[in-house]
């Protein structure tokens, strides 16, 4: 058993006019890519962490094609919330609608717990870090705040289940919480502080890339999962 990770499935079979190959060369043939190198890689017993941009559809029920899909591939799926995924409602209507549609190994995070492979998994979609530019206007401090607020609510989910931190604590967050460029962040030092053992991210794409912040911050390991980012390939987490 695996632990594995992907974001920015960007997937478009339920509505084509919004193909990622718009967007340069690399994303030619990305659905077919994802699909081989998933089967070429994951099994059913492992676990795959889905940080966000998973489909384009803008309701649930219009994304159906996308989520056979990924219902299809092996493993066990859990997938948290992206900027672009505006199908996303309440955690019960989604559920409800994975349940009619018989998608039995796809599964939500949103500040709730998960246990896969003996490690307990949280996560939030994240903001813009924190920079005068990212959080100028009102809009964008309100839902940084909330955001922030978010992480602390996945934080003391964690310690109330695993005071001792017996088992490995991972978050999975759609927006880089610290980049190559910015060495520290609230979002990163509320993960480290807390002992977060592993953060996963995505929304980097093209020339984003270079800003992608890898390895230690304090004791916890940031991992880049955006598809692009890694060639449409998971990446082995644990």
């Amino acid at each position: 058993m695996a632990i594995y990770a992907l974001a920015d499935l960007h997937m478009c079979l339920s509505c084509p006019d919004k193909s990622m190959e718009l967007f340069g060369s690399s994303w030619n043939g990305y659905i077919s890519k994802i699909k081989d190198n998933w089967e070429r890689m994951v099994t059913d017993e492992d676990t795959v962490l889905v940080s966000g941009d998973i489909s384009w559809a803008t309701y649930i029920d219009k994304a159906e094609e996308d989520f056979r899909f990924l219902s299809e591939l092996p493993g066990r799926k859990l997938l948290s919330r992206g900027n672009h995924d505006y199908w996303w409602t309440t955690i019960k209507k989604m559920e409800d609608f994975f349940d009619e549609k018989q998608f039995t190994n796809l599964e939500f995070i949103r500040t709730n717990i998960i246990e896969a492979d003996g490690c307990l998994i949280t996560g939030t979609r994240g903001w813009m870090i924190e920079t005068k530019e990212s959080l100028e206007g009102t809009d964008n401090r309100k839902i940084y705040d909330r955001e922030k607020l978010r992480i602390k609510m996945c934080i003391d989910k964690l310690s109330e289940q695993d005071p001792e931190h017996s088992k490995k604590h991972i978050l999975m967050i759609h927006y880089p919480p610290i980049t190559a460029k910015q060495g520290f962040t609230e979002f990163a030092d509320m993960m480290a502080d807390a002992g977060i053992d592993i953060c996963v991210y995505g929304h980097l794409h093209g020339k984003a890339h270079k800003k992608a912040f890898e390895g230690d911050y304090k004791g916890t390991r940031f991992v880049c999962t955006s598809a692009d980012y890694l060639g449409f390939a998971p990446i082995r987490i644990l």
